[in-house]
This record gives structure tokens, C-alpha cells and sequence, in this order.
């Protein structure tokens, strides 16, 4: 019951949006544009990236560098989730006046201008924090991977489909590797990780697409947004939600005899990965049940922190 409650709660927190249920005004007080701004994005994302990126980087080294280049790679990473996440605000605005009008941009508390003029302000700090700390080869992932992802909110998301962002989240990693091992970019581990990567974003984001999938009268799926280039059904969704899942599992067991990781990795990521995909088992026998949905896109998104967190907990216990 008590490790119900802890999923529950931390479902809650996952699925919240930020800033949706803001009170709409005719006029903002400066506390109002403030908390407009702070609430452009979910945090639980913004700090994933930092996190991905710094599991990647100590487990090149099979250390933890410096507390400055721990700070810096930090901010580095910091920094472009948080311009990728409010750059797709931006690009919703338009869609939000209907479907979120409490969010931040189509409440009016802030204007879109200043939040473009944000992302490209984050973007910038980015790329600048990475060319005097890093190294060119880390620049060059970095500024692909900015490339891309606002390239997946304005364009790839509605023309190609949720899928399209996968291969996107998997250079994460590799840019983490990169940091502080560029000569060994092009060795096994760094690859297994950005599959890892690519296969659970992949599967998060079909139970995300599933989330959207809403039902008529009839109760028939209405689907918006394609998976890749077509909208799978419901049901069709939730296999493919089991099958990443497993994928992503399978190569983060592979890392184990890949490297230095022991049984503080070993421990929690064998736990929840065998309750993802057990999350998963039970979506497919209910697909159309949102709490079931719900459930497992949250559990999803408990699987990668915890394995972020306790690649840098082994790696901290070995150093």
C-alpha cells in the first residue's frame, strides 16, 4: 500500500501541467508575469536532462570530475532543456488558446515574444557554457541536438509524428559522454547508451501519445497527433509502449557487464524495470482505461531518473 501511495503521488506530479489552471486576468501584476514564467515548463523534465547527461559523462570516466565541471556541465545541460522546453511552448500558443488558455503564454501573462527571446537566450548560454568548458565535439552534438528539437516541436511532431523525437533524446547522452571522454565517442558504450535513450523515450513517448487520445460518444478513439506518419490505435499503442520498454530494459542490464556498474545500479534499475514493464503488461490488457495510461507513463518516467540516479550513486561509491 505505501509503494501505492508513493507511485500515485508521484503520478500526480508527472502528469501535472504547470501553470494550465492559472487564473486568466485583464491585467498581471510583475508576481503574476513571474510565476507566468516559472510556470512555462514541467521541472521534473527540465532536471531529467542534467541528469541523463551527467550519468553519461561519469560513466565515461568511471569518476566524478571536478565540483567546477560537475557545476558547469550542469548548467550546460540546464540550460538547453530548459530553451527546448519553453521554445515548445511557444510553438503551441496557438493550439493552448483553445485547448490549455491558463498556461502561461495564451492567458496573456507573459507575450510570445519574450519567450522565443528566452529560448534563444538559453540556447546561446548553452552553446557558450559548452565551447569554454567542453570540447569541440561536444559543441557540435550539442548544437544537433538544439537543431533538432526545435525542429521536433515546429515541424517533425505534426508532419512525422511523436517517434520523430526518440532518436533527438538519445544524443542526451551522448553529448554527456562527449564532456569529458571525446575520444571514445565512437566506442560501444556510449552507443548502447544513446539506444537506451532513444528506446525509452520511445516508449514514454507512445504512452504520451495514448495520454492525448481522447473518445467520442461512440466510444471511439480521437486521435490528433500521429505516432509515425500514421495513428496507431490505442491497443496497437500499448504494444509498442511494451516492446521499447523491454528494449530499453534489456540494454540497461547490458551496461552491467559493459562496465565498472555493480549492484548499486544493478539493484534498482532490475526493480524498476521489471515494474515498467509490468505497468506495461497491464496497459495492454486495458488499453483504453486512463488511469492505466496514466500509471505507466509515469512509472516510465520513474525508470529513467532512477537510472540516471543510480548510475551516478555507483559511480560516486567507486571513486
Amino acid at each position: 500500500m505505501r509503494w501505492e501511495k508513493v507511485t500515485t503521488n508521484w503520478s500526480k506530479l508527472m502528469r501535472a501541467d504547470f501553470g494550465s489552471k492559472l487564473e486568466i486576468k485583464d491585467q498581471y501584476t510583475l508576481k503574476d508575469k513571474l510565476v507566468g514564467y516559472l510556470t512555462l515548463v514541467k521541472p521534473p523534465f527540465v532536471f531529467m536532462t542534467p541528469l541523463n547527461a551527467a550519468s553519461a559523462a561519469v560513466l565515461s570516466i568511471s569518476s566524478f570530475p571536478s565540483g567546477i565541471k560537475c557545476l558547469e556541465g550542469v548548467l550546460c545541460a540546464f540550460f538547453a532543456s530548459l530553451g527546448a522546453n519553453i521554445f515548445n511552448r511557444y510553438v503551441d500558443r496557438v493550439r493552448d488558446k483553445t485547448a490549455w488558455p491558463g498556461r502561461s503564454i495564451p492567458s496573456g501573462r507573459i507575450s510570445a515574444g519574450s519567450v522565443l527571446l528566452g529560448t534563444i537566450v538559453m540556447y546561446i548560454l548553452s552553446l557558450i557554457l559548452c565551447w569554454y568548458a567542453f570540447n569541440l565535439t561536444t559543441f557540435v552534438i550539442l548544437l544537433i541536438g538544439l537543431v533538432t528539437s526545435s525542429l521536433y516541436s515546429s515541424h517533425l511532431r505534426d508532419s512525422v509524428g511523436y517517434l520523430s523525437l526518440p532518436p533527438i533524446e538519445g544524443i542526451i547522452f551522448l553529448a554527456g559522454w562527449a564532456a569529458l571522454a571525446p575520444q571514445t565517442i565512437f566506442t560501444l558504450t556510449p552507443w548502447v547508451l544513446y539506444f537506451i535513450g532513444v528506446s525509452w523515450q520511445a516508449s514514454h513517448i507512445m504512452a504520451h501519445y495514448m495520454v492525448h487520445i481522447r473518445y467520442d460518444g461512440n466510444g471511439q478513439p480521437i486521435i490528433g497527433t500521429p505516432a509515425f506518419f500514421n495513428k496507431p490505435s490505442p491497443r496497437q499503442a500499448s504494444y509498442l509502449v511494451l516492446l521499447f520498454i523491454i528494449i530499453s530494459f534489456g540494454l540497461s542490464i547490458w551496461l552491467i557487464p559493459l562496465t565498472s556498474l555493480n549492484f548499486i545500479y544493478a539493484i534498482p534499475i532490475t526493480a524498476i524495470g521489471l515494474y515498467s514493464i509490468y505497468r506495461a503488461v497491464l496497459l495492454v490488457k486495458d488499453s483504453s482505461n486512463r488511469e492505466m495510461v496514466d500509471k505507466a507513463w509515469s512509472t516510465l518516467s520513474m525508470f529513467k531518473m532512477i537510472a540516471a540516479l543510480a548510475i551516478l550513486l555507483n559511480i560516486l561509491y567507486i571513486s
